[in-house]
């Protein structure tokens, strides 16, 4: 069926080759760097037409009447540019604008990094290849840019920076379960896929090493992507979008040292395999070990996430990539209930006391990967099939202490168990999309 999709565009595209009967504008819009500028304005001055650009920086005006026009092109933040053209008994006008950066305009605000690229597989949550500023539900991005400058490590470091969502529990510092605008269980995906099939979303802890971009959907649009029984979170859903290849040669390694004998080495590398820039390789990796405050708690992990991306031609690529994660750590517990009747009487544990056994660990380890086709058969329409699936293991052997069984000592009873799991989801995606013209 794959196979079908991509042959299907083949003809599609012969056809809108054809030149139009009808005067009509066709062109690309470039910024400085020469690189394709999505969502630019395209104005015919003195009529109502004009368009906008799509991914690609590509436009197409059709119907004109015969005459002559002005051509402006503009976006924010850049100088606009106009162009004068006439049919002379021509139907169909190629037009290349490359605008400039313009120093007196209003400077704008990097929400994500880049203040003119879509972020990194947003259309796998909100289903439509738009923009942020174009979408009608609330969406935040943060960007690796601001994960690396901010030094996050966990889901909860890099959503501080979204309001109305936090942190609902940790389950003894071996998951994250977050809340978004009041509402628990919350889903936390991962490149538009659920690793947790839990009602209550106690989602395993995410490696931000290979994290392009965290994505939090708020409101009645996250509704659609559905937790444990599909009926979705009227919070919101959090997506955590892994890197994949961006067809440069670059790579760096790093060193992270920290208070309670942390230690972290990461790297990150990519590469263009063909003199032509149609295959590229990148793999991320990270390793993690660290103590704690309180005696006896330990953490280590170990990441990997390699991608691959191919581009048979300027219409298609094909994506393969994995992200894999091994995290072990001590779970514990800050407080403890000594009260028999009550749920008042806390006791906030000293720093060198642990409850648990020296055995007590949870073992995480979470596997997904994905393999896109994407085409775009005309400048209207685009075609994408998807394939995702998603592992979460988790082996929690741990301590807890129980309710008082002498109530004259304050006697309390404390269990060691072990619970395994293993929770598998899996997707198939076919998108099949349409982006209209203003105008």
């Amino acid at each position: 069926m794959l196979l079908i999709a991509c042959m299907l565009p083949v003809t599609l595209y012969a056809n809108d080759e054809i030149e139009d009967k009808s005067p009509s504008i066709r062109g690309v819009v470039f910024d400085e760097t020469n690189n394709p500028l999505p969502a630019a304005s395209i104005l015919i001055e003195g009529t109502t037409f004009g368009s906008t650009t799509r991914n690609n920086g590509r436009f197409f005006i059709k119907d004109l009447p015969k005459g002559t026009y002005r051509v402006k092109a503009s976006f924010v933040g850049y100088a606009s540019q106009t162009k004068t053209i006439n049919f002379n008994g021509r139907n169909t006008i190629n037009l290349t604008f490359t605008l400039l950066p313009d120093e007196n305009l209003l400077s704008t605000i990097e929400v994500f990094g880049e203040r003119h690229t879509q972020p990194t597989k947003l259309d796998i949550v909100t289903r439509m290849p738009l923009r942020p500023s174009e979408q009608i539900q609330s969406i935040s991005v943060i960007s690796d840019k601001s994960i690396t400058e901010q030094g996050a490590l966990t889901v909860t470091d890099a959503v501080k920076n979204v309001p109305g969502v936090t942190l609902f529990g940790s389950y003894g510092g071996v998951r994250e379960s977050m809340s978004i605008r009041g509402y628990r269980g919350v889903p936390i995906l991962k490149n538009g896929v659920r690793i947790d099939s839990d009602f209550r979303t106690g989602s395993a802890l995410s490696e931000m090493q290979g994290v392009e971009s965290v994505q939090v959907v708020k409101g009645s649009a996250a509704v659609t992507q559905g937790v444990g029984n599909d009926l979705g979170s009227a919070g919101g859903v959090i997506n955590v979008v892994t890197k994949t290849p961006k067809f440069v040669n670059q790579g760096d390694v790093t060193v992270r040292a920290g208070s309670w004998g942390l230690l972290r080495p990461t790297f990150d590398v990519q590469t263009v395999l063909d003199k032509n820039d149609r295959v590229a390789f990148r793999m991320n990796g990270a390793y993690e070990r660290a103590d704690s405050y309180r005696a006896k708690v330990h953490s280590n992990r170990v990441y990997v996430n390699p991608s691959f991306e191919w581009r048979p031609d300027d219409k298609t690529s094909i994506t393969l990539e994995m992200d894999y994660l091994n995290d072990n750590r001590t779970p514990y517990t800050s407080s403890v209930n000594l009260s028999a009747s009550t749920t008042e009487d806390l006791y906030k544990m000293p720093y060198n006391k642990f409850l648990g056994f020296v055995n007590d660990n949870v073992e995480n380890k979470t596997l997904t990967y994905a393999a896109r086709i994407t085409r775009q058969l005309t400048d209207n329409f685009s075609l994408r099939a998807a394939y995702f699936n998603s592992s979460y293991k988790v082996d929690n052997t741990s301590t807890s202490v129980k309710t008082v069984v002498n109530k004259e000592y304050n006697r309390r009873q404390r269990n060691i168990s072990r619970s395994l799991r293993d929770d598998k989801n899996s997707t198939f995606q076919l998108d099949f999309t349409q982006v209209s013209d203003l105008g």
